[in-house]
């Protein structure tokens, strides 16, 4: 046993105590400002410093909150931290506005949570677990009941920010801590962003070249963002940069005069993407339509194919991006490669599809309805 001397012994003391009210801090709540907001100070990994933010396998969520908030209304919500593994959770939450400034109130609902008296800067108010409130109430996670209210008047979205922190009970700051952060944002009824495609394309047969009018009509323009246009050729699996027919920054815009371009198909569909200045987005899709070509659009050509292990690689020319290579007769995976996306193409497992010593039919099909010639390929006994 090693014995201490006066001034050691003094020390080791003030290393435990130092380390005890960090410990007690941790368990009770930080101080305000960790909800990784701008403006806060950060989140938790302030403190717990031994890993990196949302870097593991869980989540903080905050679940419950209506579509749209109503001015003055009281709402319930709860807020989730989860990690496999672990048995000790905690949070701090705060609702801001635009402007980064308190949104509402907040409110404890049971003594599982407490509101620090303290507030941040543009007088945000903080919401934060308990000490009691730190063990698991499911497997791997801590759910809280939180109140709010909104505020009592109309002031555009706000948001709701959260740190997590999910621990071994250890005590130590280490790899056994994960610390999450998330961020959500609640519309109001004059923030709400709404699209509705006004033009009906289903089951209409558009020619290259015409022009189709487009019309829509939207809620919320002073949250709208951006406005983009784009149509599909495979019944709406993807919706290509090389698509995109419009993309503006007014709001005001709610039609466009579309040339028709000619990329033949019967799987055509139209998409319109609203992005909102609190940072996510709504779409609708139209129905499927079908535009008829000039005449002029290339048709796909093989000119070579070869099998390594259980790959096929095609080479050709006027691969349309999200064409697909058929094996006597079937479709198989399929992906552009991103060297040369008009003429080379590979199946993962194609190869396993052609057996050795035989030969077999390939086809390629693009997005918009044209094929290719047949071309044969032989397997040899490898």
């Amino acid at each position: 046993m090693v014995k201490l001397k006066g001034k050691q012994r003094l020390q080791a003391v003030v290393l435990i105590l130092f380390a005890s009210v960090t410990a007690y801090a941790s368990v009770s709540g930080p101080e305000p400002g960790y909800t990784n907001a701008p403006g806060d100070i950060g989140n938790c990994t302030q403190c717990h410093d031994h890993n990196l933010v949302n870097a593991g396998s869980g989540s903080v969520r905050v679940n419950g909150l209506p579509t749209v908030y109503q001015p003055g209304q009281n709402y319930t919500f709860t807020v989730t931290t989860a990690q496999a593994g672990r048995i000790r959770f905690g949070f701090q939450l705060t609702v801001i506005d635009s402007t980064g400034n308190r949104a509402g109130t907040l409110d404890r609902v049971d003594g599982s949570t407490q509101v620090i008296p303290q507030t941040g800067v543009g007088g945000r108010q903080y919401i934060e677990h308990t000490q009691v409130g730190t063990s698991a109430t499911g497997a791997g996670s801590r759910t809280w009941q939180v109140g709010w209210t909104a505020p009592s008047t109309d002031i555009g979205t706000v948001r709701f920010y959260a740190s997590g922190n999910a621990t071994d009970d250890s005590g130590l700051q280490d790899d056994n801590d994960f610390i999450y952060t998330t961020s959500t944002p609640l519309d109001s009824p004059t923030s709400v962003v709404t699209i509705a495609l006004q033009s009906n394309l289903t089951g209409v047969v558009l020619a290259a070249g015409s022009h189709q009018m487009i019309n829509w009509a939207v809620t919320g323009p002073s949250n709208i963002d951006n406005v983009e246009l784009r149509y599909s050729t495979d019944d709406g699996a993807t919706f290509p940069i090389t698509n995109l027919i419009l993309s503006t920054t007014n709001p005001a815009t709610t039609s466009h005069d579309w040339t028709v371009p000619n990329t033949p198909t019967t799987r055509a569909k139209l998409r319109i993407v609203v992005g909102k200045k609190s940072g996510d987005a709504v779409q609708v899709l139209s129905g499927t339509f079908t535009i008829t070509g000039d005449g002029t659009a290339p048709l796909p050509t093989i000119t070579g194919a070869n099998i390594k292990g259980k790959k096929l690689f095609v080479l050709g020319n006027n691969f349309a991006m999200g064409a697909v290579v058929d094996i006597n007769g079937s479709e198989v995976a399929t992906v552009n490669d991103d060297a040369d996306p008009a003429g080379f193409l590979r199946c993962k497992k194609g190869g396993k599809k052609i057996a050795q010593g035989t030969t077999a039919t390939l086809v390629v099909r693009n997005p918009n309805g044209t094929a290719s010639a047949p071309f044969n390929i032989f397997r040899p006994f490898e």
